[in-house]
């Protein structure tokens, strides 16, 4: 015999629970790192990118710091290059200056089979806080 309605909407709405604290669990993780790379390297100098959807596993956001001068000088190139390939100069970005979660985790790698382009969102995240503080510093 089939489930009735209210069965199915009584695990749906406990599955979505469950889901939600996974979620504020790993919000919680997130924030904390956040928190102490703001602590260790300064608030302006880091920015964070909310991922804008969750799975079990995967970070609900991203840290970046800003790009070196070299770093921002090569991105800048890439771009205005003919033939310019924008979200590989992105993600090449991404690769420098992405400190949570760490390049070569796990869960970076997770995060990026899942929600592609996120590594070219993350390295456009980094070269805005690069110029602003470029422009911050009139430089």
């Amino acid at each position: 015999m089939p489930e009735s309605l209210e069965q199915i909407e009584c695990e749906r709405t406990e599955r979505k629970e469950a889901l939600a604290k996974a979620r504020l669990a790993q919000r919680a993780i997130d924030i904390g790192a956040l928190n102490a790379l703001e602590i260790e390297r300064g608030d302006g100098n880091v920015a964070s990118l909310d991922v804008g959807r969750y799975a079990p596993g995967l970070v609900t956001l991203l840290v970046v710091r800003p790009l070196t001068r070299p770093e921002l000088k090569r991105y800048r190139d890439r771009i205005r290059a003919e033939n310019a390939d924008n979200a590989a100069a992105a993600e090449e970005a991404a690769a420098s200056t992405l400190l949570y979660p760490a390049r070569d985790s796990e869960q970076w790698s997770q995060l990026t089979e899942a929600i592609p382009g996120i590594a070219a969102r993350a390295g456009v995240e980094a070269v805005q806080l690069s110029v602003g503080l470029e422009r911050a510093s009139g430089k």
